[in-house]
């Protein structure tokens, strides 16, 4: 069993949380391509239902081609037709043992801080269709009544896309944010709707469901953003 997420942060969250599970539920945002960078290959593999959610075409296409179940949508805290997609073509790049294609800074509109990493982007605008997570689900799933893993990689609207989630409702047990930046405002997000930043492995957070933690672990999380609070004011006022 291969991982393919960035730094094994699939095998991460499969062997401490699902360890031999073959059956769950994982919704995959900004799934990119089936395989590589692909954080739900390795539960699909296993056996599970990923339900991966794309804009790029080309992308959906070679999921569809494989048989895997996704749907072409751009995703935030609205519904909204035809808006404007940014697809970036890295043109081959390497990186982590393979070539990126359209996986890298491709979103709604590159933000500034994504953009002052590569200033001189080759890009084009595709028009999309914009869906809450809820709508997606409530037309392409309504007999999924729980997410195990929610994974959402897309280059700095993650805090909209999960906006767009009835966390009461479906109660994912882990959430992958992509948080290239480390903000800490996502943070603050999750812990509003009752998560713990378990860990960080970088460029994404991993965050658990409080009630599913032991008590162990509730602690250790917690003290350990209270330390990160510490380094972090100490680093501002020095």
């Amino acid at each position: 069993m291969r991982a393919r997420g960035e730094s094994g942060v699939d095998r991460v969250v499969y062997d401490r949380f699902f360890a031999n599970a073959t059956s769950g539920v994982m919704m995959d945002v900004g799934a990119a391509g089936p395989d590589f960078l692909s954080i739900g290959a390795l539960f699909r593999d296993r056996g599970w239902r990923v339900i991966a959610i794309e804009p790029n075409p080309d992308f959906c296409q070679a999921h569809r081609a494989a048989g895997h179940e996704i749907y072409r949508y751009a995703c935030g805290d609205r519904d909204a037709d035809n808006v404007d997609f940014q697809v970036v073509d890295s043109h081959g790049a390497a990186y982590e043992g393979g070539a990126v294609s359209f996986e890298a800074f491709s979103s709604l509109q590159v933000k500034p801080a994504y953009r002052a990493l590569v200033p001189d982007l080759d890009s084009r605008t595709i028009q999309v269709d914009l869906r809450r997570l809820d709508t997606i689900l409530a037309e392409h799933a309504p007999d999924i009544d729980r997410v195990d893993i929610l994974s959402v990689d897309v280059e700095g609207w993650e805090l909209e896309v999960l906006a767009g989630l009835d966390f009461d409702r479906y109660a994912p047990v882990v959430v992958i944010a992509e948080n290239l930046f480390g903000d800490r405002g996502y943070r603050r997000a999750m812990a509003d709707r009752g998560y713990l930043l378990w860990r960080r492995v970088a460029p994404n957070d991993l965050y658990v469901n409080a009630d599913r933690l032991s008590r162990t672990d509730r602690l250790r999380t917690l003290a350990g953003e209270r330390l990160d609070g510490l380094l972090h004011f100490a680093t501002r006022h020095g």
